[in-house]
């Protein structure tokens, strides 16, 4: 872990190595400094203290008597770093910021112990520890002084969370065991702070508080039952985690003077360079990684399985947005990947009652994706060499794969899950301008870190031990890409401009510009409805599969972007956030068998839907948008498991178990938006898609050995379907683009 956080940790502090570069020779003609002082990107570095609270209580053992584990609280220290990049219009200021941090948030559940005559005494220890933490966050904020910014700030969370337990049992036969897992938890922060600016106008120090809340993160149950003493209730409880931190920031770019001038409504013009705008790419590359857990299966004597490693190509686009100050260019960059990076391990042993026995553990990696802060530095005009780094996700499939054969055959299990795991990335690349200007090749090498994503395990059954590690878990990559960027080049853009505004040239130039700006930030508010679908079957009891669950309702929520305009063509960068109300039920399976029956039903709600995204838009008329849009998407799910039971006799019994789930994909879509009262408030209707892919548990089991009945599950595909309307409101109010210039 300590090498996973300094490398992270180092990644951070070599992009902020070059800060310096600002200083140095521009490559093209800048405008004048202007006096928005806290505009601009900045790197930086904090660290403080958190407070964890997981309220839950759960029974230790589903018999009577009943003894419940229960909630702990936890604390401890972090660090981490910051990437953001501030606007300013007039006395209020602002963002976006993606920060990680490596924490060592900790706590202890009390004992419980439950008594079985004449069995012994089962007792249990829970703890966790919060390991690392992600934000993914919009900032607004006023300016009391030229020097002082007072803010608040919300978004997306991520946090990695280490759970395990220690269970003795005994005596007579004395059993300790101990585990652990690892856990991605996703929710909403939100928080304040202040900021000043130290030794000048680049350095910025801060002071900060956030909430993170990760909603319930642990299993319901209860059961109702008419057999005495049969019945009992779990709680849920919430996570959540406080954290108080100072930091400090470097900024680039000149501030300017803190004049009356800083107030001025609306923003002036960035100089034109080179490598400044936004852009729009694709890549292909090839990756490899590995998986170095050690497995060991119950078996007399132990049989150990050893970790993996993979290998495989990778493809996806990538999108962006540059800023350069000079030799140094700085941006954020959002890019997905589907990936075929794959590989396996296989154990083969005898047994005296199955026979030969063969286990395989294969995992495939099938997406990739990232949000990364960039710093580059220019050695000549059309070469760059950059640094990156940030929050990194994966689509990690697993499978597990055991064939015996017993006496008469053969028989054949597998097991198939899905997990989203989140980490850091790093990396460095070169990029070079092609002719043209516009056109951007590149070649990059990513590393991918993700930890742990096995489970670890000690088990001590009469004096003999057998040993599990979780190992540790990364991906690299080296991919080359191609990117368009819009906009003119930086040798085409003045002499058009000059063109234009010469008394004796025509202006046809112009002619395409509206009258009106969309560049700019915005905050806005949208309400919709929604369709889910899951199509997946299980076999929970008995021979019949149950399953595939259609849900509907309605969503509200808010939303925060940044638009760049290039004559008629409109681009941007934008996270949203949406409480939802889409639930839905499974058709109710029966189960009849001695003399009783079991009807089995599944239900799902949607809580949480977010989604970082890219958009590229059109203006047919000046007040009129239609844009496309791709790009990352959460869910927070929960699913329901009610099972009612009538007889035999006089039994009557209905068991409940809610499982929440964070589930991330993929969401793509079209829109249209339109100026109704001015060019600030601006109205919108959209349609999203949502795909979260496989990601439910399947089980599949054949056999030639008389009497065993086969059995299949499917893994099924969830998607979700959004229309929803929304209006938004646009900071800063731009002149006309033809008055601008």
């Amino acid at each position: 872990m300590l090498r996973n956080l300094l490398i992270g940790t180092s990644s951070w502090m070599l992009l902020g190595a070059a800060a310096s570069a600002a200083d140095l020779p521009v490559l093209t003609k800048a405008s004048p400094a202007t006096a928005q002082s806290w505009a601009g990107f900045y790197l930086g570095i904090h660290g403080g203290y958190g407070w964890g609270d997981n309220n839950f209580s759960q029974t230790l053992f589903p018999l009577p008597p009943y003894a419940a584990v229960q909630g702990f609280k936890s604390q401890g220290g972090l660090y981490g770093a910051q990437a953001g990049y501030n606007w300013q219009f007039g006395r209020a200021v602002t963002g976006f910021e993606i920060d990680f941090s490596a924490a060592d948030i900790s706590g202890n559940s009390t004992t419980a112990a439950q008594e079985f005559p004449g069995q012994g005494t089962l007792a249990s220890n829970r703890f966790d520890r919060v390991k690392y933490l992600g934000t993914t966050r919009g900032r607004l904020g006023w300016l009391p002084t030229v020097n002082l910014l007072l803010y608040g700030t919300a978004g997306a969370a991520w946090a990695r969370v280490d759970e395990g337990r220690n269970i003795s049992v005994g005596p007579p036969i004395n059993v300790n065991a101990s585990g652990n897992a690892p856990f991605d938890r996703l929710g909403w922060v939100a928080g304040v702070g202040v900021e000043t600016m130290l030794f000048g106008s680049s350095w910025i120090g801060r002071l900060e508080y956030l909430h993170y809340d990760f909603g319930a993160v642990t299993q319901t149950a209860s059961r109702i039952s008419s057999v005495p003493n049969g019945s009992f209730s779990d709680h849920a409880g919430r996570q959540t985690i406080d954290t108080v931190r100072a930091a400090l920031s470097y900024k680039f770019g000149d501030a300017g003077a803190a004049t009356p001038a800083a107030y001025a409504k609306a923003p002036a013009v960035a100089a034109l360079s080179g490598w400044a705008g936004f852009y729009l790419g694709a890549h292909g590359g090839y990756g490899w990684g590995e998986n170095n857990f050690s497995q060991n299966e119950n078996e007399v004597p132990p049989v150990q399985i050893d970790g993996l490693k993979l290998k495989g190509g990778v493809y996806g686009g990538h999108a962006g947005y540059n800023w350069q100050f000079g030799r140094a260019v700085t941006g954020f960059e959002l890019d997905f990947s589907a990936v075929d990076i794959k590989g396996s391990t296989q154990v083969n042993y005898f047994l005296p009652a199955p026979g030969a026995v063969t286990t395989i553990w294969a995992n495939k990696v099938e997406a990739l994706g990232s949000i990364r802060a960039r710093l580059g530095w220019l050695p000549t005009e059309n070469l760059m060499f950059y640094g990156t780094a940030g929050l990194g996700w994966e689509r990690l499939d697993r499978t597990f794969t055991r064939s015996t054969t017993p006496a008469g055959g053969v028989t054949t299990s597998v097991s198939a899950s899905a997990a989203d795991r989140f980490g850091w990335v790093a990396g460095a690349g070169i990029e070079a301008m092609l002719p043209g200007g516009n056109w951007i090749g590149r070649l990059e090498y990513l590393h991918y870190g993700f930890g742990t994503v096995q489970g670890a395990a000690v088990e001590t059954v009469a004096g003999v031990s057998t040993v599990s590690t979780a190992g540790n878990h990364g991906v690299d990559v080296l991919r080359a890409g191609l990117s368009y960027k819009f906009g003119e080049p930086a040798a085409a853009a003045p002499a058009r401009y000059a063109k234009a505004l010469d008394a004796k040239a025509p202006v046809t130039s112009l002619a395409v510009l509206p009258s009106s700006t969309w560049a700019g930030f915005y905050l806005g508010a949208h309400g919709g409805y929604g369709w889910k679908d899951n199509d997946f079957t299980q076999r929970i009891i008995g021979d019949t599969p149950t399953g595939g669950i259609k849900s509907r309702g309605a969503l509200a929520g808010g939303h925060a972007g940044y638009n760049w305009q290039y004559g008629r063509v409109v681009t941007g960068l934008e996270i949203d956030f949406s409480l939802g109300d889409i639930k839905g039920t499974s058709t109710p399976t029966i189960n009849i068998f001695g003399g009783g029956t079991q009807t089995i039903t599944l239900s799902d709600k949607l809580e949480y839907l977010a989604a970082a995204r890219t958009r590229l838009g059109w203006l047919p008329a000046d007040n009129f948008l239609l844009y496309a849009t791709g790009g990352f998407a959460w869910e927070r799910l929960e699913r329901s498991r009610v099972i009612a039971q009538i007889g035999p006799g006089a039994l009557t019994q209905t068991e409940t178990a809610t499982s929440p789930s964070d589930r991330f994909g993929a969401v793509i879509g079209a829109g249209a938006e339109w100026m109704p009262f001015g060019p600030n408030w601006v109205g919108r209707v959209e349609y999203l898609h949502y795909d979260f892919g496989k990601f439910e548990n399947a089980r599949t089991f054949t056999s030639t050995v008389p009497g065993d009945v086969p059995f299949s599950e499917h893994r099924g595909r969830q998607t979700i379907e959004v229309v929803r309307a929304g209006v938004s409101y646009k900071f800063g109010a731009d002149q006309p683009i033809a008055a601008r210039y």
